[in-house]
């Protein structure tokens, strides 16, 4: 039953993610001038190439969405592993867009939702580790 739980707790911190990432970027478009820079081809000062979108999208809102039904269904070994991996990329990647943002822009929003994606990740991450590793 512990495991179960654990799985429960990763399903939701990695939907936590999802949901946040896509707040983030909702509230992203309604800054003055975003569409339009959007429109004009580019994003944060860069080429918004059908390439890079699709790769946001893969990074934002598949991979968590992805882990949250995995984290339920996986092996408890491949569970632990797939949760340590992806919760330390996760802290790596949005630390790297908190950085850059911070930078650039600045927006008070970004920083909150960048900065609640980094410790949700960082607890994915700690519960994986801890996760009993002779029942992993």
């Amino acid at each position: 039953m512990e495991d179960l739980a654990l799985k429960i707790r990763f399903a939701v911190l990695w939907l936590f993610v999802a949901v946040t990432m896509s707040a983030s970027t909702m509230l992203y478009f309604i800054v003055p001038g975003v569409i339009e820079e959007i429109r004009a081809g580019e994003i944060v000062g860069m080429q918004a190439t059908p390439e890079l979108l699709l790769v946001m999208a893969i990074m934002y809102y598949w991979v968590p969405l992805v882990m949250a039904v995995m984290s339920l269904t996986l092996k408890d070994k491949a569970n632990r592993w797939a949760n340590i991996i992806l919760g330390i990329f996760y802290v790596g990647f949005i630390l790297f867009e908190l950085i850059m943002n911070i930078i650039t822009v600045a927006y008070p929003y970004m920083i909150l939702m960048d900065t609640s994606v980094i410790v949700a990740a960082a607890v994915i991450a700690s519960y994986a580790w801890k996760w009993p590793k002779q029942q992993a």
